[in-house]
């Protein structure tokens, strides 16, 4: 049994630290729940640009060629930040064009541009452009990562108010936490009683599906601040282009070409442009549609092709890097599948509902 002082701060502290991060937390839950099944759903709503027919030769145009294309339709402002190259017949490759401002406020403050061409790589006709601040998943996802607010108030108040989640999982374990381990004791603390009066069924939702959803919300959690505090971000590489080359024609080909022969399995690649002269081109090499951490990333020298540096894959990293790794596949519930996709869904539908079960109670207590 907890000493009564003990518990009674710790009842405070949950209360406080749910009033205080309620509102946000039911944000992040209910955007989190409502991307877990993203890509599935563009899918189906997008099919008309992700996919395209497949000629008899199966032959798709050289990506340089392509390149050309998507920068015509974007415009001469316009400059192409990543090729996602995608290795499944019939599936369009997608130029993006990126810019933001990292000290604005507001949604559309933060966004300078962000636009999508979808190019079919056998024709290489432009299928679709895209207003990618628009679409309904990037502002949900700027929704969950910084309440429409910009990454210096909203990724602070994002960031923060998981914190205090995390806190209240750990009080709220406490709390739950049976005096006596008895049957009865048990039975109420495992189940809840849907017959019984609002009150008391508000109240057994937030204590039960609290306890039954604590693990898989503490590692939502603490793999969401994984990101907000940059545990996972890379290390600024050391590796450069030659500056001192002439700047001719893009290697593109070359280097896609390379790219492929080093990991001829791979279900997609991501082509990562340089921002600066002396900056690499990064090719990403996904070796699974689904998981994030299988995969393979190659340095090339922007103005001649030369690969520069190759990455571990996922099976000789160590335990800490393999952790970090598959840290968006552990948040995202991917790492298992449509299982953990599930489970993601309805931790986040859980997460959104605590607060407001939460808040019940304590109004209930105060005003009734």
């Amino acid at each position: 049994m907890l000493p009564l002082s003990f518990k009674k701060y710790t009842t405070l502290l949950h209360l406080w630290l749910g009033l205080i991060s309620g509102l946000v937390v039911f944000i992040l839950g209910i955007t989190g729940a409502m991307y877990a099944f993203q890509e599935e759903i563009k899918d189906v709503l997008y099919k008309d640009r992700l996919y395209v027919p497949v000629p008899p030769d199966g032959k798709k145009l050289p990506l340089s060629h392509l390149i050309t294309k998507a920068e015509s339709a974007l415009g001469k402002t316009r400059k192409i930040s990543r090729v996602e190259i995608s290795q499944k017949p019939g599936r369009t490759y997608m130029f993006r064009s990126l810019k933001v401002n990292k000290d604005g406020f507001g949604y559309w403050n933060y966004y300078a541009h962000y636009q999508k061409v979808y190019l079919n790589p056998y024709t290489g006709k432009v299928v679709f452009v895209e207003n990618a601040a628009k679409e309904f998943f990037t502002v949900v996802l700027a929704l969950h990562m910084n309440l429409l607010l910009g990454d210096q108030v909203g990724h602070q108040v994002a960031r923060w108010s998981v914190v205090c989640f995390v806190l209240l999982l750990i009080t709220g374990m406490i709390l739950w936490w049976p005096k006596k381990w008895k049957r009865k004791q048990l039975k109420t603390n495992f189940t809840i009683k849907w017959n019984a009066k609002f009150k008391r069924l508000n109240y057994d939702l937030h204590k039960v599906f609290g306890f039954y959803a604590f693990l898989l919300l503490l590692i939502i959690s603490l793999t969401g601040l994984m990101w907000s505090f940059d545990v996972v971000a890379e290390k600024k590489s050391k590796v450069l282009s030659d500056t001192t080359q002439v700047m001719g024609k893009s290697p593109s080909d070359l280097i896609f070409k390379q790219a492929m022969g080093s990991a001829p399995q791979t279900a997609y690649f991501l082509y990562n442009f340089p921002a600066l002269k002396s900056g690499t081109v990064n090719v990403s090499a996904y070796l699974s549609e689904d998981h994030l951490y299988d995969r393979i990333q190659f340095k090339y020298d922007r103005y001649n092709g030369k690969l520069l540096h190759t990455g571990d894959s996922f099976e000789v990293l160590s335990t800490v890097p393999r952790i970090k790794a598959m840290n968006y596949d552990l948040h995202t519930g991917t790492l298992f599948g449509l299982a953990g996709k599930i489970m993601a869904f309805i931790a986040g539908l859980i997460a959104a509902a605590l607060p407001v079960t939460g808040f019940l109670m304590w109004y209930w207590k105060r005003y009734c």
